[in-house]
């Protein structure tokens, strides 16, 4: 079925970068399979150019694990809490605090500074189709009227399902704290941060 084909390209995958990983002498960590799948997106047919979506900067692998790049959200988490990984991406770090809380077009379309959004719009392009849209004028508005819907549906689900895990596991006299998942997600956050 194509949900097992799909976890199993994932997994696949998923071996792949811990390979990479142990070859790179970096830890098999969570956010360091995440930049590299991240990185991979930028340009999957060509490793060896693969740059910022903002700046054109080249970011090879060895830049990768390093302070100039980041794991950045396209549109900002501080008006969306999308933490997905549809809405992340790696940038270059100068660029990433230069955009801020904007979506790329409301922080690059006027091309400010040594920013040229017509290259930008180009290599959002190369981009997955789930990335690609949110560098559009209407990303906000779109996210607004078509994907928070989704989210929300998604984020009243687990909800749903936490409290039948919650109830569930108080009757096996299990000692149980439930804690709102945005909260969870914000001190996780918050924790990263420090």
């Amino acid at each position: 079925s194509d949900p097992d084909r799909r976890q199993k390209a994932n997994q696949k995958a998923n071996e792949k970068r811990r390979a990479e990983l142990e070859k790179l002498h970096l830890p098999d960590s969570y956010e360091h399979r995440l930049r590299l799948r991240l990185w991979e997106e930028l340009n999957p047919t060509d490793a060896l150019d693969r740059r910022c979506p903002y700046t054109g900067e080249q970011i090879g692998i060895e830049r990768l694990f390093t302070d100039d790049v980041e794991i950045e959200h396209i549109l900002p988490f501080s008006r969306t809490l999308d933490d997905g990984i549809g809405n992340k991406t790696v940038s270059m770090r100068a660029a990433n605090r230069f955009k801020g809380q904007k979506s790329p077009y409301e922080a690059f379309a006027s091309s400010p500074s040594s920013f040229n959004w017509s290259m930008i719009t180009a290599r959002a392009a190369n981009l997955p189709l789930n990335k690609d849209w949110r560098f559009g004028p209407d990303a906000m508005e779109r996210f607004e009227n078509e994907e928070r819907g989704f989210l929300d549906r998604q984020l009243n689900e687990t909800r749903y399902l936490s409290r039948l895990t919650g109830t569930y596991l108080k009757r096996t006299s299990a000692d149980v704290w439930v804690t709102p998942g945005r909260l969870t997600a914000d001190l996780q956050i918050g924790r990263a941060h420090v």
